[in-house]
């Protein structure tokens, strides 16, 4: 059974994390390590922003764009790996298969497409974790995706900005 109560639709961490206080879901700042340790034995579910990363001045869906956004989802994920955790990143699987969509028939912006597609891979998961990258905070769809998983009583982990992952104290 899930938490009951509305989440407002458009992000606002700052009511987010005033309406779940004490660490018990919800993990503010929490170091890349700390992070490591507390998935660690279960799939967590890598929430990185992407839309609004890729377009370009025109609005338009930039490959460029796309592709550094991949690259800097695919370091998380690849440092996680190192560390022996396994998460999932809907975004480094759906830019492989638009880099792949010779035939054009994927949207890469198609917003209710993607949060369908993306939504078992959720589902699976045992906590969305949610790397400090440049636009987190405002994406929608790590908005949407950290609010489901507290709806679903799923501890959701903002890593910590500045957090070094991979570096050992």
């Amino acid at each position: 059974m899930g938490i009951d109560f509305r989440f407002p639709r458009n992000p606002d961490w700052g009511w987010l994390k005033a309406s779940f206080p004490g660490g018990v879901l919800l993990h503010v700042d929490c170091p890349f390590l700390d992070v490591v340790r507390r998935t660690a034995g279960r799939m967590a579910y890598l929430s990185t922003p992407y839309t609004n990363q890729v377009r370009d001045d025109d609005l338009q869906w930039d490959y460029g764009l796309s592709l550094d956004v991949e690259t800097r989802t695919a370091r998380w994920a690849r440092a996680f790996a190192i560390e022996g955790c396994t998460v999932a990143s809907p975004i480094v699987m759906a830019c492989a298969m638009l880099n792949a969509d010779v035939e054009r028939q994927l949207d890469p912006l198609d917003d209710a497409f993607w949060a369908r597609w993306c939504q078992p891979i959720l589902s699976a998961s045992g906590s969305v974790v949610v790397p400090a990258m440049d636009g987190w905070d405002q994406s929608r769809g790590v908005w949407r995706e950290a609010c489901w998983a507290l709806q679903h009583n799923m501890p959701v982990y903002l890593v910590a900005e500045g957090s070094e992952f991979g570096v050992r104290p």
